[in-house]
């Protein structure tokens, strides 16, 4: 997701859904950062490029499509930000390394037989080796893999006080002002996005708990929503001037 989409994301939202019939959906948001020598993870606050995405356009566009899933499309279509964030509400380990509190587990091998640390770090400072040399297993489980993902725990203090961080836990650090002890460039749109979705959250992780299916929360929306439809409709009639010549008995 770019600059261009971020207004866009109920109507993006749609076209997959209704278009192309897609049934699992992943955003990933476009975040590329300017200046020389502004490798991933390593910016000290030189700005991003013009399609990438701006903070709360991430957020305002995660909030249009959550609203339009949770009343009709939950159990039907997936939408995985929804479904990692739902998993930190279950109180259950994020299935994604960018939400877990460490990462280190993506990492990625190159035709030449390079292995890196992560798909976003596929830099000379983070070639754990070579599998022609070392073998692969003895790679994975190597100190400076490990040094790797713990540095993700590295946050600052508006993480660490922050009442949403059990849900985003400073996300990936490659989007991190300053490098992996920053704060994220993409705050304060999870940060709406996470405080808007906390109480449908919390409605639709207690019936998995239970067993039941997560779908039930489209249920009480519609309930709730033609109960705030009623109090509008009624609060409006209380506003109008009554009709001439009319007298209450």
């Amino acid at each position: 997701m770019h600059a261009q989409s971020g207004q866009r994301g109920g109507e993006v939202y749609r076209f997959l859904r209704d278009e192309a019939g897609a049934r699992y959906i992943q955003f990933i948001p476009v975040v590329e950062w300017t200046g020389a020598g502004q490798g991933a993870g390593g910016h000290t606050g030189s700005p991003v490029t013009p399609r990438s995405v701006r903070p709360m356009q991430w957020g305002r566009f995660l909030v249009d499509i959550f609203d339009e899933w949770v009343r009709r499309d939950v159990g039907q279509v997936f939408v995985l930000t929804f479904d990692w964030a739902l998993a930190s509400w279950l109180g259950i380990e994020s299935p994604v390394c960018i939400f877990r509190e460490t990462c280190g587990d993506a990492v990625v091998l190159e035709h030449n037989g390079d292995l890196y640390a992560c798909d976003h770090y596929v830099q000379p400072a983070y070639r754990l080796g070579n599998i022609l040399e070392t073998p692969l297993a003895e790679l994975l489980s190597s100190e400076r893999l490990r040094r790797f993902g713990q540095a993700k725990a590295r946050l600052p203090q508006a993480c660490r006080a922050c009442h949403v961080r059990f849900a985003c836990r400073g996300e990936c650090p490659k989007n991190r002002l300053g490098g992996e002890g920053g704060l994220n460039y993409l705050c304060p749109g999870y940060r709406v996005f996470f405080e808007h979705i906390d109480a449908p959250m919390r409605v639709m992780a207690e019936p998995v708990r239970q067993g039941r299916p997560a779908e039930d929360i489209m249920a009480l929306h519609s309930c709730a929503a033609t109960r705030r439809e009623r109090r509008i409709k009624q609060e409006e009639a209380a506003a109008r001037p009554p009709p001439p010549g009319f007298s209450p008995r």
